[in-house]
């Protein structure tokens, strides 16, 4: 039996938490694969300068070139139109038969699990791997959920520098989104398995990369350097 996580997100663009979220995950719970699930138009959030769904694929793939084990999702499990998380998962578990499957997640994200679409079905299906946020401090989500499709992993406002907050402290303030999140579900008698990932609070946004597109300022140390190239090239978020 396999080990296959999930991570979705709008991806406008990709950068370095994500990359961080998912290496952190692969390493920490052995993971066979990490598939990376672009949405074509989340339903839940209004974005004027959202990239095209080629143009986003195009940044997955140059940012997760060089790792066998990051793989982007085949388009036909984005077909066009909303769609959602629940869709999503059970399309590659159909294509993925027997394994075990997780779903990589920022914690401001994880908050809205319970006003997800068939949130009963998809909660108990995989086990949840719950990235550190900044915005999980003040329990509030500052990312659409899903409430339609997979949902944007890491879009808070940022300065795009690591979190001085300790380590120790951040895992505590996951774990307790977790278990928050875990007593809402249990109200729907729903129980979910989930683990906090070892890593620190990374605020870096794909919101404030845009403004700094938008303003000319240099994506160095925010994005890796080929999507950066990308960015440029295309002249993305101007």
């Amino acid at each position: 039996m396999g080990k296959i996580a999930i991570l979705g997100g709008t991806f406008n663009p990709v950068h370095w938490a994500h990359v961080l979220a998912a290496e952190t995950a692969a390493s920490q719970f052995n993971l066979d694969r990490v598939i990376w699930v672009p949405d074509r138009s989340p339903p839940h959030k209004w974005l004027p300068d959202l990239a095209s769904f080629e143009q986003r694929r195009e940044m997955l793939a140059l940012a997760i070139a060089d790792r066998r084990d990051f793989v982007l999702s085949p388009q036909s499990a984005n077909p066009s139109g909303s769609s959602f998380a629940i869709d999503t998962l059970l399309y590659l578990q159909k294509l993925h038969p027997g394994d075990r499957w997780y779903w990589i997640i920022g914690s401001d994200a994880f908050l809205t699990l319970p006003k997800w679409h068939r949130c009963r079905e998809i909660g108990g299906l995989c086990d949840w791997l719950v990235a550190p946020r900044p915005s999980q401090r003040d329990g509030e989500t500052r990312t659409g959920g899903d409430a339609e499709g997979a949902p944007e992993w890491g879009d808070c406002p940022s300065s795009g520098l690591p979190i001085d907050s300790g380590a120790d402290r951040m895992q505590v303030e996951t774990n307790a989104v977790g278990l928050r999140v875990a007593a809402q579900m249990a109200l729907m008698d729903v129980e979910i398995r989930f683990e906090v990932l070892s890593m620190p609070a990374i605020e870096i946004s794909s919101s404030h990369i845009r403004r700094c597109c938008a303003e000319n300022r240099d994506l160095r140390y925010l994005v890796p350097e080929v999507v950066r190239t990308y960015i440029a090239a295309h002249q993305l978020y101007q």
